[in-house]
């Protein structure tokens, strides 16, 4: 009889290894949890882990850390570009004087930079690998998790039945946040990033363990100490070790 099963892994414990600069540290630290990193499905963007002895599939996205995340995908979704619905006029004008063999590469690009959110590299390597994994396995269970844009990106390429876990997930304006019993969106109290959420019944606040270091400044009253300190608050409070030590698991 087994008197230590093998632990789950928190929100906390897949997003911090979704940020490891290798998969094979990444794969060391999730064997803990009995899970197997598939080397073929994943990359820097996504990991793919999947348990056989439970069956379960745990697939994770990271968030922004390349300038074409910043300025491409981050943008798009600050700015609520959700999808390019048909090629504009120059785009189909451009294809007619391109050799057949170029078309595909020119189409490809010209979405990532012209076309909406959903048509950025990271989203539809996101979703394709999602699909892939899926195929692969035939998981009896799906967690999904996301930091940030991969907390975005996570709750729109989920289906019906996949566990969603989004922290801090990247949202503009007007954005839906879609709840439900399987949808676990959460963001820290104080993060910009998702801060048009912030009153959304569907995304729950976690407390912000920086905020007692901007008290002293508003003390003050200088605007100028109160600035910093809250630029440092806002920066603090997107990342990932503000959970370090909460029981959510996944």
């Amino acid at each position: 009889m087994n008197n230590n099963p093998t632990p789950k892994p928190t929100l906390y414990d897949t997003l911090r290894v979704g940020y490891l600069p290798n998969e094979k540290q990444q794969g060391k630290e999730m064997q803990k949890y009995g899970y197997v990193i598939d080397k073929k499905l994943s990359n820097d963007n996504q990991q793919v882990y999947y348990n056989p002895e439970t069956k379960k599939l745990l697939y994770n996205v990271t968030g922004s850390h390349t300038l074409g995340d910043w300025v491409n995908s981050d943008l798009k979704l600050a700015l609520g570009i959700r999808k390019n619905d048909g090629k504009p006029i120059i785009e189909r004008g451009i294809e007619k004087l391109l050799p057949d063999a170029w078309k595909k590469g020119f189409d490809r690009s010209y979405e990532n930079v012209f076309g909406g959110f959903k048509d950025t590299d990271r989203y539809k390597q996101a979703d394709e690998t999602l699909k892939q994994a899926k195929a692969k396995y035939a998981p009896v269970d799906v967690s999904i998790a996301g930091h940030s844009l991969g907390g975005r990106i996570v709750q729109d390429i989920a289906k019906s039945g996949d566990k969603v876990y989004a922290l801090d997930a990247g949202a503009t304006i007007g954005q839906s946040v879609k709840g439900g019993p399987n949808r676990n969106i959460y963001r820290t109290a104080g993060d910009i990033v998702s801060g048009t959420t912030a009153w959304n019944p569907a995304v729950k606040t976690l407390a912000n363990p920086n905020t007692s270091k901007i008290l002293p400044a508003l003390l003050t009253a200088d605007p100028r100490k109160i600035a910093v300190a809250g630029a440092i608050d806002a920066y603090h409070a997107h990342n990932i070790e503000n959970i370090k030590g909460t029981n959510i698991f996944v």
